[in-house]
């Protein structure tokens, strides 16, 4: 579920949040340069304000009939048949959370025993009713157990009650991923040759920031806050929390150089989101179009931003 394992994955991608529902088409370019897809075609359509009830990771579905008429509607614009997809959802729909551990039990059942324990100790919410998921990564510096993981969890019903939409098109969802995750292998050929290195994503009402190194991830932090509060509230809010992972960085590695920033950002809020990285880290963020021009030509109606997670998810490596 994390999509980080290397396998084959359709062209398809669809992504969805509380606002919008979003298919984008992402074939092989064919000729083994850069991510190997290129961006082919991409369609919306808008969500109900009142779709989704409010709770913690997503909440659920509140009429499920409205969401299955929003993807019938949506693949009523798409020319494809579409038997398989993967799906991008929002990080606070889908968090992460890491964990030192022991090796793990090789026994599947056995072995999401122990992740559920794990996750059980740092979040607050009934691990019965989350899926689940968990692959290695780097270990940090100053680690006290020998291995560390990377777990990816959500409300078990809410993916159900989005992949029971598709299903009723006859598309099965296969890899589901979130923003953050899709973002880094669209950036890993940027990010993979460096020792310390971040994705900061910003969307309405948070933000998220993936420290990589050498392309795998190694810290994730997402942050919520009220999009109306006053700008001087706002900017001390979120340096002072960059700073905290900044900090971390320093104490659990040795170094809090961030040899490269990619920042991805609606274009009206980048000045200033590329101020507030610069200052809490003492280097200047590159914005998504300059280090990632994935659009050889601008597509109307379609934002960059909105497009690099569905084309990160379609750039899995192929086992």
């Amino acid at each position: 579920m994390l999509g980080l394992d290397p396998r084959p994955v359709p062209p398809h991608v669809f992504g969805i949040d509380r606002r919008r529902l979003r298919y984008g088409l992402f074939p092989s370019n064919g000729n083994g340069k850069g991510s190997g897809v290129q961006f082919s075609e991409y369609h919306s359509v808008e969500l109900p304000e009142d779709c989704f009830t409010d709770g913690p990771l997503g909440g659920s579905v509140r009429e499920p009939a409205v969401l299955r008429e929003a993807v019938s509607a949506l693949m009523a614009k798409v020319p494809a048949q579409v038997q398989e997809a993967s799906l991008v959802l929002p990080d606070d729909w889908y968090r992460l959370s890491f964990s030192e551990t022991e090796e793990l039990p090789r026994k599947l059942a056995e072995r999401e025993e122990v992740l559920r324990f794990k996750l059980k100790l740092q979040v607050p919410f009934r691990i019965e009713d989350l899926r689940l998921a968990a692959v290695e990564v780097p270990s940090l510096s100053l680690q006290e157990e020998s291995n560390r993981i990377l777990m990816g969890f959500g409300v078990n019903q809410l993916f159900e009650q989005i992949e029971t939409a598709f299903e009723g098109q006859q598309i099965r969802i296969g890899q589901i991923s979130n923003q953050s995750l899709s973002l880094l292998a669209a950036l890993r050929a940027a990010l993979g040759g460096l020792d310390l290195a971040a994705v900061a994503l910003v969307v309405d009402d948070a933000y998220s920031l993936l420290i990589t190194t050498r392309g795998e991830p190694l810290v994730h932090r997402f942050k919520a806050y009220k999009a109306n509060l006053p700008p001087e509230a706002m900017h001390r809010f979120v340096v002072r929390d960059l700073r905290l992972t900044r900090s971390f960085l320093a104490e659990k590695m040795g170094n809090d150089n961030l040899q490269r920033i990619v920042l991805v950002s609606p274009a009206d809020a980048e000045p200033t989101w590329a101020t507030w990285l610069e200052e809490s880290f003492e280097t200047r963020p590159v914005l998504l179009a300059e280090e990632w021009p994935f659009l050889d030509t601008p597509t109307p109606n379609v934002s960059p931003h909105e497009v690099a997670p569905l084309f990160g998810a379609a750039c899995r490596e192929v086992a």
